[in-house]
C-alpha cells in the first residue's frame, strides 16, 4: 500500500477512536464512574467511630462495674465535685464546705463548683432538673410532699435531705444518685416504706444514714451496710440489747453511732454489749470513745518512773561499793 493511503487509514482509525471515546466519556454511565472517582479523590475517608462514647465515668475515675452502668445511663454533665476521691467529698458534706449555695431554683446560678441545693418547706411533690444538672452535689429537699423518690430528677448527689416527707418508696434512689454518700431520713417512717431498708442498702457508697424519729425498732429486717460509717437514730424505739449485737453485725464499719432517747440506751449491760459488740467506734451517742490521758497523768507517771529509776541507781551504787 502507498504510503499516502497508509496515511490515510491511520488518520481515519484514528478519528474514529476518538469519536468513540467521546461517545463513551458522553454516556450516563460513564459520568457516573467518573463522578464516584472525583469525589472518592477529593474527600478523605471517614473515620471509624469509637465503639462507646466516653461516658461521664470514665472522665474522672474507674469506679466499680456495676456502679459504671448506672452511670453511664444518667444524662447531663457532671459536677466537678464529683470527680473528688471519696474520702474527700464525704469530709466536705460532713463540713458542710460547699462552693456555692443555691436556694432560688427559678434563677440562673451565679459562680461555679459543686452546689448545695435548698428547695425544703415547699410543699413540692417533684423537682425538675433544669440547670441542677451538673452543678448539684447536695439536695435538702426536706419538709416538703415527697412520695415517691423516683420523682426526683437524677442528679450526681453526695448528700440529699428527704427528712419530714410522707415517702412510701425509696425505689430507683441507688439509680437516680449512684454518687450518693449521705442521706437524711429524720422523721420518715422507714419501717411503713415498702422496702426501704432494702431501697437504702442497694446505694452501694453510702456512708451515713441520719434518721432520727423514724420509727426504727429493730434491726433484724436490715440488710448489710458494708461501708455505713455513721448511724445516727435518735429518739427512735429501739428496745432490747441483742439488737446491738445484730447492729454489729449488719453495719460492720461503724465509726460513729447515736442512739439517744432510745429505750435500750437506759439498759444494764448496753454499753458492755456496744464495746463487745461494735469495737470500732470512735463515737458514740455523742462522747468520744478515744482513749485519752491527761497531761497531769502523763507529767505524774512520768515523774514516778523517773523516781523509779532514780532509787535504782542509788541502789546500784550502794550495791557497787
Amino acid at each position: 500500500m502507498p504510503p499516502k493511503a497508509k496515511a490515510k487509514g491511520r488518520a481515519e482509525s484514528v478519528g474514529k477512536a476518538k469519536a468513540k471515546a467521546k461517545s463513551d466519556s458522553s454516556s450516563p454511565k460513564a459520568k457516573g464512574k467518573a463522578k464516584a472517582k472525583a469525589s472518592t479523590a477529593s474527600t478523605p475517608k471517614a473515620t471509624e467511630p469509637a465503639t462507646e462514647p466516653a461516658t461521664a465515668s470514665q472522665e474522672t475515675s474507674a469506679p466499680e462495674a456495676e456502679i459504671a452502668a448506672g452511670e453511664s445511663a444518667l444524662a447531663g454533665p457532671v459536677a466537678v465535685e464529683t470527680a473528688l476521691p471519696e474520702d474527700i467529698a464525704y469530709a466536705k458534706v460532713l463540713e458542710e464546705a460547699w462552693d456555692l449555695v443555691l436556694d432560688d431554683l427559678q434563677g440562673e446560678p451565679v459562680g461555679l463548683g459543686g452546689a448545695h441545693v435548698v428547695a425544703k418547706d415547699g410543699s413540692r411533690t417533684s423537682l425538675a432538673a433544669g440547670h441542677l444538672e451538673g452543678m448539684a452535689v447536695s439536695l435538702d429537699f426536706s419538709e416538703n410532699a415527697l412520695e415517691r423518690v423516683d420523682a426526683l430528677p437524677a442528679l450526681w448527689l453526695r448528700n440529699i435531705s428527704l427528712g419530714s416527707n410522707p415517702l412510701t418508696s425509696l425505689d430507683g434512689l441507688a439509680d437516680l444518685f449512684p454518687r450518693l454518700l449521705c442521706i437524711d431520713l429524720s422523721f420518715v417512717d422507714i419501717p411503713s416504706i415498702v422496702g426501704g431498708w432494702g431501697g437504702l442498702a442497694a446505694c452501694p457508697r453510702l456512708r451515713s444514714l441520719v434518721a432520727e424519729g423514724a420509727g426504727v425498732s429493730t434491726f433484724e429486717d436490715m440488710p448489710q451496710f458494708p461501708m455505713l460509717q455513721c448511724l445516727e437514730l435518735l429518739e427512735n424505739d429501739v428496745e432490747e440489747v441483742s439488737e446491738v449485737e445484730t447492729l454489729g453485725d449488719r453495719c460492720p464499719a461503724l465509726v460513729k453511732l447515736d442512739l439517744r432517747e432510745n429505750p435500750v440506751a437506759s439498759e444494764p449491760f448496753y454499753i458492755k454489749a456496744i464495746a463487745k459488740h461494735l469495737p470500732g467506734l470512735l463515737e458514740h451517742n455523742n462522747q468520744s470513745m478515744r482513749k485519752y490521758t491527761s497531761k497531769i497523768a502523763a507529767r505524774s507517771s512520768c515523774a514516778a518512773d523517773n523516781l523509779n529509776k532514780d532509787v535504782n541507781a542509788v541502789d546500784g551504787l550502794y550495791k557497787n561499793e
